[in-house]
């Protein structure tokens, strides 16, 4: 069967390790491995997870270092670095609960010829009480849209042999995340990124989530008003640095070359350079606040 090796950071998650581990266990149709790496918890997650492990020997190994606390996306990249070589790699969050088909269905997409995946969530409570659907974005995540707006979760999140080589070209700048430095490496060296529409994942917000997913219009357009236009242009030209120096293909080259004279334009000229480059917000409310973000520069 195929190999997918399946990446676990965890920080106090010893409440919810049972459910997301035995959902691990049961997926079907792929020979999984995991690799885990605790960062620093107070709770007994260690002990739940060398409990697993001994229900499954041979499967389950623990990332000797680097110790002490990293936080996510350090963590997620070690993990990423240093797993063993497989025909996929998963990125796992310690308090979902994954479909059994997950792994499968994310592995047909990636031998169908895309070089990474990710997908949309089924949204729960603390106690997996249904919460709704996440958004779907409106057009296919693209190099120019992903600068804008992530939609590439990282619990969803499965990569080839060929993107993980490239998710760890370079580091990312402060304030990204894991799964959207990932995306940006994969569809910036020419990669193809697959937006699964189906659910594989029940995703857990209990209120200690280190980056949770809205459930409706009006909250994400709340959490975007909360970060303000100021957040989002940092974001945007720290990536825009760190990808410069890049081996990028042409296109994604071209748009970050564009993109580079977006601060110094006009407002009008940075609503042109936007349109030429392709920067677009996945939803159409959010693409509403960019121009707006865009036109106070």
């Amino acid at each position: 069967m195929p190999r997918v090796a399946v990446l676990l950071a965890t920080y106090n998650g010893a409440a919810w390790l049972p459910e997301q581990l035995e959902s691990l266990a049961a997926q079907q149709g792929v020979e999984w491995r995991l690799l885990w790496r605790d960062d620093a918890s107070r709770d007994a997650s260690r002990r739940v997870l060398q409990d697993f492990a001994a229900r499954h020997p041979g499967r389950v190994e623990e990332l000797g270092g680097p110790a002490g606390r990293l936080g996510a996306t350090a963590g997620f990249l070690a993990l990423l670095r240093a797993a063993p070589a497989a025909d996929a790699y998963a990125f796992m969050d310690q308090d979902d609960v994954w479909l059994p088909a997950k792994l499968a269905r994310g592995l047909a997409r990636l031998e169908a010829g895309a070089d990474a995946v990710c997908g949309r969530l089924s949204l729960a409570d603390g106690a997996l009480r249904p919460r709704g659907l996440s958004a779907l974005p409106r057009m296919a995540p693209g190099f120019a849209s992903l600068l804008a707006h992530n939609v590439a979760a990282g619990c969803t999140m499965m990569l080839s042999p060929r993107a993980r080589e490239w998710a760890l070209t370079a580091p990312p700048p402060p304030g990204s995340l894991h799964d959207w430095w990932a995306a940006l490496l994969v569809t910036g060296m020419g990669g193809r990124l697959d937006f699964d529409p189906e659910p594989m994942i029940r995703y857990r917000l209990h209120g200690g989530n280190s980056v949770g997913g809205a459930p409706g219009l009006l909250e994400r357009a709340r959490r975007a008003l909360g970060r303000g236009g100021a957040a989002w242009w940092a974001m945007l030209e720290a990536h825009l640095a760190a990808l410069a120096p890049l081996p990028l293909a042409p296109g994604p080259r071209e748009v970050v070359r564009l993109l580079a004279g977006l601060r110094g334009a006009g407002p009008l000229a940075r609503l042109r350079l936007r349109a030429r480059a392709g920067l677009r917000h996945h939803s159409r409310a959010g693409d509403a606040l960019l121009t707006a973000w865009l036109l106070r520069g």
